[in-house]
């Protein structure tokens, strides 16, 4: 009986440890599971955090997208961004001068490479239109400087109706005065538009456009008995190319500007006084040496201009010459290192009809525009007891100036002052 019971705790003994084996056995393989899962967990979150690293750090790069430009301040610009902003000065950005077709008188229209634009005087009154639609025509704005060269009505005549036409930066005239009704009339408008007048002289630099060096080398003095030794002469420089605009500078002022050692070298030269023997003397055309010469002078005009011995002498100095009278408005283009001209260049003989003649013959064989017309209907000024007829701006006319046509001085017996050259 003891044995059994002996045996039978054995048998229990055996089959409890079995149990306990099992278990064990269970208890290892699920931890072992666990330890695995654990395992698996802790690779999959270290694999995944690095891609939400990268994930944060692209939305990190990408936001400033998300932020409106109005917000993002001007310093946050980059190096390469504020680069594309800056003004075009490259080779390919042209400068562009146009000397307008304005009949007997002078305006110029200066393009610059980075859109600014200068108006060298505006012809005369009649001419006010032809130069408002050609700036409108170049997509003129605004003209931001505006040069009145002299107060002659050739020269500022239109000037009034595009100051009041047109938004207006800077006005430069020159300290000569006249009694004229058409200065008179300048004066006023720009009164009247809030504007002011810098004084036009030697020294002066012209603010213009960054690509240009824009210098006045004239006039050099402050007081002269001949309006057109006041006025404004300039050079441009673009690069390598230059352009000189001689107003109605005379011998006077000519040789006042090489005494003072200006450097007027250019490549391009307005001829002075449309080509009058009074200006562009041989010394200053050698100081100049121009490869091409522009007159600015009305077809059929009775003051013989150009003169023979202008042409012959910007001839002599190799200039090719360019007339608003023959091939009406020139263009000249500068990338600051080649000039291009819209025309062919005149003959140097072409012969000026010569002054004071019946030149009205010539003219009526062109049908339009009719110069006879015009020459009949312009309008001239007497005064009260003078027997001469005169132009605008004639010192003749300091006591009395009446407006009155040619066709009616001449009926009264009128003859042309001596002094003004006024057309017959």
């Amino acid at each position: 009986m003891i044995l059994e019971n002996y045996w039978y705790r054995i048998n229990k003994s055996k089959l409890l440890v079995v149990e306990v084996l099992k278990i064990k056995k269970v208890l290892s393989f699920m931890l072992i599971i666990i330890l695995i899962l654990a395992l698996i967990a802790g690779c999959t979150e270290s694999i995944s955090n690095p891609s939400q690293t990268q994930v944060e750090k692209s939305n990190e790069n990408n936001s400033i997208d998300k932020i409106p430009k109005s917000s993002v301040p001007l310093s946050s610009e980059t190096p390469s961004q504020t680069e594309s902003k800056a003004p075009d000065t490259t080779a390919g950005s042209l400068l562009t001068v146009s000397y307008i077709d304005v009949w007997q008188g002078d305006s110029i229209l200066i393009q610059s490479p980075n859109g600014k634009n200068m108006l060298i005087d505006a012809g005369e009154s009649s001419s006010e239109s032809a130069v408002y639609n050609y700036l409108k025509d170049k997509g003129v704005k605004k003209i931001d400087v505006l040069v009145a060269t002299h107060p002659h009505a050739d020269h500022i005549g239109g000037m009034a109706y595009i100051i009041d036409n047109f938004d207006i930066g800077s006005i430069y005239m020159p300290k000569a005065t006249t009694t004229t009704k058409t200065f008179e009339t300048l004066l006023t408008t720009i009164k009247n538009k809030g504007l002011s007048i810098k004084t036009a002289k030697s020294g002066v630099i012209i603010d213009l456009d960054s690509a240009l060096t824009v210098n006045m080398v004239a006039p050099v003095g402050s007081s002269y008995d001949d309006l057109n030794a006041y006025s404004a002469v300039i050079k441009i420089t673009y690069k390598n190319n230059s352009f000189l605009f001689a107003g109605d500078a005379n011998n006077t002022s000519e040789q006042e500007i090489l005494n003072a050692g200006a450097n007027i070298k250019a490549d391009v030269l307005k001829v002075g006084h449309h080509g009058s023997a009074t200006s562009t003397s041989t010394a200053f055309l050698k100081a100049v040496s121009p490869q091409y010469a522009i007159i600015s002078v009305g077809q059929g005009n009775s003051y013989g201009h150009p003169t023979q011995a202008t042409l012959e002498r910007l001839n002599a100095i190799g200039a090719k010459v360019y007339r608003t009278d023959i091939g009406g408005t020139v263009v000249i283009t500068s990338n600051g290192q080649n000039i291009k001209v819209n025309r062919n260049a005149s003959t140097y003989n072409s012969q000026a009809p010569p002054p004071k003649t019946a030149v009205i013959v010539k003219v009526a064989k062109t049908p339009a525009p009719s110069a006879v017309a015009k020459t009949n209907d312009v309008i001239v000024f007497k005064t009260k007891t003078g027997k001469k007829y005169h132009l605008d701006g004639c010192p003749s006319l300091s006591k009395s100036k009446i407006p009155i046509q040619l066709s009616e001085a001449k009926a009264e017996g009128l003859t042309a002052c001596a002094r003004c050259h006024p057309p017959e």
